[in-house]
């Protein structure tokens, strides 16, 4: 568990710096079931109701305009609301662990860690310290874990990080499915997208003697530049997947 805990400060502290290095494995790191029902999906693509970040001077260009205890609430409040009742979770506020203090990033912010582990996932946040308000989002598990699971466990890891996607983005319900893709076509295709100004990824991170030994999947809102510098995909005009109708 200390290990998993600190491979995961190790993960948001590279995102607030600069990109994730990919780690490749000869595993398929989706389960077969959940490729044959994504692949047969098309939707439109859906919009925020309203705005949710701002510009920072943190390296990310940009941060999210609510704190931790406000992303809690909400998070809370749509859980609450999901017709499906997909998470069942209740998040208490004081489980939230403070990782790691004072970090600072290349821009010279100060920022700090967080996670909140439930029996099957772990959510992270880092949070700037001055500002108090959150720089990016996560939602992780082990990676052996996560590759061996059954379809309905991956469907739930990569679910609870299109709800905390669709909270922190300003979306309403009606777009959790499509966020899910996003994080689904990350996984199957190990590339990092944009949408709307919001970047989500999966992240694998490496320990010594191991291979992929986490899986998160973040969140963020950044700066143009990081579109760049990431090699970010816009996700509208992926032409691999197969859910949309092409022109």
């Amino acid at each position: 568990m200390k290990r998993f805990l600190c491979l995961i400060i190790t993960l948001i502290m590279v995102l607030s710096l600069c990109a994730c290095n990919k780690v490749s494995s000869d595993k398929t790191v989706i389960n077969a079931e959940n490729e044959a029902e994504v692949s047969a999906k098309k939707l439109d693509f859906p919009a925020p109701t309203k705005l949710m970040w701002e510009k920072s001077e943190n390296n990310l260009g940009a941060r999210y305009i609510f704190t931790l205890e406000e992303f809690n609430e909400k998070l809370n409040s749509a859980s609450a609301k999901l017709a499906k009742s997909e998470v069942k979770e209740h998040f208490d506020f004081k489980n939230w662990v403070k990782m790691a203090d004072n970090l600072v990033d290349d821009n010279g912010i100060k920022y700090s860690s967080y996670y909140y582990a439930t029996d099957t996932l772990t959510i992270t946040a880092a949070v700037e310290n001055e500002s108090g308000k959150v720089m990016n989002l996560g939602c992780g598990t082990s990676y052996s874990q996560f590759v061996e699971a059954d379809a309905e466990y991956q469907y739930t890891i990569m679910l609870t990080a299109a709800i905390i996607s669709m909270v922190a983005g300003g979306y309403e319900e009606d777009a959790l499915e499509f966020l899910y893709y996003i994080f689904f076509d990350s996984a199957k295709s190990e590339k990092g997208f944009f949408y709307n100004n919001g970047v989500y990824m999966m992240n694998l991170s490496k320990a010594e003697g191991e291979e992929g030994s986490v899986v998160l999947f973040m969140t963020s809102p950044c700066k143009d530049e990081i579109l760049t510098e990431w090699e970010l995909i816009d996700y509208t005009k992926y032409e691999e997947s197969a859910r949309f109708d092409k022109e």
